[in-house]
């Protein structure tokens, strides 16, 4: 089930999860209490502005986590075979590091093969050309 919109005055263990990939992707809000106050919408808001220009996953700047920030914020995992927005994301990513790869929302060998070598490149995580939650992290998505 996909996460549900959440804003300031939302409450819950939805609010939990955005406060920590916003605390992991350095976007403090304090404490992950499940508690959409200021401090989160502040948060939330930056990492909106910090992405409202992006080429394959621009945000719209309103506070608001919903599906597209939520996609960008606590991505699902990912691995070959898979395909669509999330993948043209990492492969973005990645090329910032190690690329090329074509940015084309398959995730096939060489997109695996990239993602080896940015986890490599990274030193701190497992070398499974598997993109993660710490991957994603590390990508800054």
């Amino acid at each position: 089930m996909a996460d549900p919109t959440i804003k300031q005055g939302s409450k819950g263990p939805a609010v939990k999860k955005a406060q920590q990939a916003l605390n992991d992707r350095g976007y403090y809000v304090g404490a992950a209490d499940g508690i959409f106050g200021s401090q989160t919408k502040n948060a939330v808001t930056a990492y909106q502005t910090d992405r409202k220009e992006d080429e394959f996953l621009p945000l719209s700047v309103d506070g608001i986590v919903g599906p597209k920030t939520w996609a960008r914020l606590a991505p699902a995992t990912i691995k070959k075979g898979a395909k669509g927005e999330a993948v043209k994301l990492a492969q973005q990513r990645v090329n910032l590091y190690v690329g090329p790869v074509d940015v084309d929302g398959d995730f096939g060998a060489a997109t695996e093969q990239a993602v080896k070598d940015f986890q490599e490149y990274w030193g701190s995580l497992t070398v499974d050309g598997i993109v993660g939650s710490l991957t994603w992290i590390a990508l800054f998505s």
